[in-house]
């Protein structure tokens, strides 16, 4: 019970988009996202990239939010192909999470309260 009612204080106070916990792993993200390079592949929603680097190439499909890394579909968050694909076109990052790991969804999670038992 005191750890509900910790984690609802700590949202509280919460004024950013994402958790602080996705947001470390987002800055990891950004900064390995600078050794890939995105080459749009010409379609016109300018949504699909073909991202090279090292060891592989991959394609990441924006308006789908697909990676041939597969990292995107599995923890609904982007990865650093799709993070590259993303600076190319100048989108922001955040938007690009899916609804569950965002804090709403945490709020949401916390917003209940668990009644004192006696005894």
């Amino acid at each position: 019970m005191r750890t509900i009612a910790k984690n609802k204080v700590k949202l509280a106070n919460h004024v950013s988009k994402l958790p602080l916990v996705i947001h470390s792993r987002l800055e990891k993200v950004r900064n390995e996202s600078k050794h890939w390079h995105p080459i749009w592949t010409g379609d016109t929603g300018y949504v699909k990239f073909e991202v090279h680097g090292y060891p592989a190439n991959h394609v990441v499909d924006l308006g789908k939010r697909l990676c041939t890394c597969q990292f995107w579909m599995l923890t609904r968050i982007p990865y650093v192909h799709a993070c590259a694909a993303l600076a190319r076109v100048n989108k922001s990052l955040e938007d690009f999470f899916h609804k569950l790991v965002t804090i709403e969804s945490y709020r949401e999670t916390y917003q209940h309260h668990i009644n004192p038992i006696l005894g």
